[in-house]
């Protein structure tokens, strides 16, 4: 699963994995039908993050809210608490780039990975996250026999401070900053348990 994300040349990195374990197969695999959803439902992990956590939507190409599983090409728009983003009109956006969901006998997977990208509705304007264009945030559940993870692994993660004004320059180095000394680890750390969490 390594080897599907980027390598990471500059910048900070963050890897967060949560992990829980099942008597058999079979009830991981009941499991993970219920992680699946979640994880495809972008518009809910912040009640799975928890209160006071970034919110996150999935958004087309004209910035409207979609309701389908993300496809390649699809936008995430992040409402980053205390910290609004001026470029992105309120939001951090990133765009999908890659999108795999792959079935076995023996195990299961759903990867996502996104990268800081324009505001869609604003296409000509420069990056509107806080992060460069070069980072990704790379998003996976997986089982592998009894064994059900949801990891996110951040590479090559530096503040997007181009072509923007001294307040939003600030601004995205803050959030940056936040998230580069563990401010996301924490918001990851909340949604991957989240992810997994099941109730007897």
């Amino acid at each position: 699963m390594q080897d599907k994300i980027p390598p990471h040349k500059t910048g900070a990195k963050s890897d967060t994995v949560s992990e829980i374990e099942f008597k058999s197969d079979h009830l991981a695999k009941a499991h993970f039908i219920t992680v699946r959803k979640r994880f495809l439902d972008v518009n809910s992990w912040e009640l799975f993050a928890g209160e006071e956590k970034a919110e996150f939507s999935h958004r087309d190409a004209k910035g409207e809210l979609l309701l389908r599983k993300p496809e390649i090409g699809d936008y995430f728009s992040i409402k980053v608490p205390g910290l609004h983003n001026p470029t992105g009109d309120g939001f951090d956006w990133v765009r999908v780039e890659h999108v795999e969901d792959e079935q076995g006998p023996a195990g299961e997977h759903v990867y996502i990975r996104v990268r800081p990208a324009p505001n869609p509705t604003k296409p000509d304007e420069t990056t509107a996250h806080f992060f460069d264009p070069k980072a990704t945030s790379n998003f996976f559940i997986k089982r592998e026999g009894p064994k059900i993870s949801a990891e996110v692994h951040g590479r090559n993660e530096v503040p997007n401070t181009e072509n923007l004004n001294v307040l939003e320059k600030i601004r995205n180095s803050l959030v940056a900053a936040g998230g580069i000394i563990g401010g996301s680890k924490f918001q990851w750390k909340s949604l991957t348990e989240g992810l997994l969490k099941h109730e007897e």
